[in-house]
């Protein structure tokens, strides 16, 4: 069976992610699944989650990485909705997305957006901590590997999407995910 097309946005909270996959599930002729971080992670009691953040939010992040492969193994398409961290605790993320989707068909996106107006939405959420935006922003990209990258400040959802859109047609020039397995492929990994 052909393995499901894997969309994988990645960038903080308030760049514009979820916005994006809804868009794209919209615009995009074939049918595609989100699979949402934020939605794993409500998967965990509150309660028990802040009593053991790095543990629970290890196991349900896995949880999702697992859960993506499968979707595609089973030919369906996934928009993925993440933050990928680059802390101790949270570069496992990196590592277990990259060792288990190598082989697969995946577009990694960055999703980014002007720090002011990140800090503006996130303001305008209310359903955020103030500050996270910045902090998820300042602890990732280092390794600045992506197939496409966008911002949100400067581009519309319209542009973004047709873009997304247009590097769907060229399968054959996506190779963050190789490149990235050459960095973290033999890496030891650590849950934190």
């Amino acid at each position: 069976m052909t393995k499901g097309t894997i969309i994988f946005l990645n960038g903080c909270s308030s760049a514009g992610k979820t916005t994006l996959a809804r868009r794209l599930q919209s615009e995009l002729n074939e049918v595609y699944y989100r699979i949402s971080a934020d939605d794993f992670m409500d998967m965990v009691d509150r309660e028990k989650m802040r009593n053991d953040f790095y543990t629970r939010s290890g196991e349900a992040l896995s949880a999702m990485h697992h859960t993506v492969k499968l979707f595609s193994d089973m030919g369906l398409h996934v928009i993925v909705d993440h933050v990928l961290l680059e802390t101790p605790q949270e570069i496992f993320t990196t590592i277990e997305c990259v060792r288990l989707l190598k082989a697969y068909p995946v577009l990694f996106v960055k999703v980014d957006c002007d720090l002011q107006e990140l800090e503006r939405r996130e303001r305008e959420r209310g359903d955020r901590q103030t500050g996270q935006a910045r902090w998820q922003r300042d602890h990732m990209h280092s390794h600045d590997i992506y197939d496409l990258k966008l911002d949100t400040s400067k581009q519309s959802m319209d542009e973004c999407t047709e873009r997304i859109a247009g590097f769907l047609k060229k399968k054959g020039q996506w190779s963050a995910f190789d490149r990235l397995y050459q960095i973290y492929g033999d890496t030891k990994e650590e849950r934190g």
